[in-house]
């Protein structure tokens, strides 16, 4: 009995894994953002639902799901980079407010568009049925193991990015203070616009891997996943992409763990008691982001 307890535990946290390694893809991407242009893209969630979409429309062309996902990603992600220069840019000196206003109009605009053209019933990409590993009396589907390895390889490549490369210095230079960035010979512009279509991109490819995870979907499900990235991001520190890591595994994990001991029916509440909870104990997050 004991031990069927505790393989229902470490059951339950493998699958918490998984999710928070999707929702970390999401939560990199919402903090690339944010530590760049300092303001919450409310929009963004609408990125994860084009990205299933658009995928999806692919499919229907003839393309295999990894090729349609590629896809979807350049399209998104240019996409991305086009919405923030016609909403995003003229506003960028008038402060936070009107870009959170803008950038929640924008994602009721984005979002009807995608019900227009699409319609509201669910769709789901064309994923195989496949049989569980299973080791140590833990099972393991090769989807799930897909999906992890993804957000992990994205994961290492968010790193290799900031870490190695010449925009990576560029961003993290822009990120702590643009104006010095500047004088030092920076184009904080060309800089902006390249984080937008990082951004883009990666919350595509979250989308596409929350519509593989958890199938059939709608065109509300970037709106409703929303909440959850924000509860990592914010748990894991505002503007820091590791401590969005981070937090994204300990949302999955809290919402698998109550799931499963708790109430099935309040997955999304579990994500939102802990946005709460950061917010009045401790807002600036594992990391020490901004409160």
């Amino acid at each position: 009995m004991v031990t069927e307890a505790l393989l229902g535990v470490v059951q339950t946290i493998v699958y918490g894994l998984v999710n928070g390694s999707v929702i970390a893809v999401g939560a990199v991407g919402l903090t690339l953002s944010y530590g760049v242009t300092r303001f919450i893209n409310f929009a963004y969630g609408e990125f994860l639902t084009l990205g299933a979409y658009v995928a999806l429309l692919a499919v229907g062309l003839g393309l295999g799901v990894p090729v349609a996902a590629l896809v979807a990603l350049l399209a998104v992600g240019l996409l991305g980079v086009g919405l923030a220069r016609v909403f995003y840019d003229p506003l960028s000196d008038r402060g936070p407010l009107p870009l959170l206003i803008t950038s929640i109009g924008l994602a009721f605009v984005l979002r009807n568009s995608v019900r227009a053209v699409a319609g509201t019933e669910a769709r789901q990409l064309p994923v195989p049925l496949v049989r569980p590993w299973t080791g140590f009396g833990v099972r393991l589907t090769p989807v799930e193991a897909g999906l992890l390895l993804t957000a992990l390889a994205t994961m290492l490549a968010v790193h290799l990015l900031l870490q190695r490369t010449m925009l990576g210095k560029q961003m993290r230079a822009t990120s702590g203070n643009r104006r010095l960035a500047a004088i030092a010979g920076i184009d904080t512009d060309s800089v902006v616009r390249r984080t937008w279509f990082l951004s883009s991109v990666v919350g595509a490819l979250s989308g596409v891997l929350l519509a593989i995870q958890f199938s059939p979907f709608r065109p509300t499900m970037g709106w409703d996943f929303l909440i959850v990235v924000f509860a990592a991001t914010l748990l894991g520190g505002i503007g820091k992409p590791y401590g969005a890591m981070v937090g994204s595994l300990v949302v999955g994990v809290a919402m698998s763990l109550g799931t499963r001991y708790l109430a099935t029916e309040y997955t999304m509440a579990y994500a939102f008691v802990i946005l709460v909870g950061v917010l009045l104990l401790k807002p600036e997050g594992i990391a020490g982001g901004a409160r």
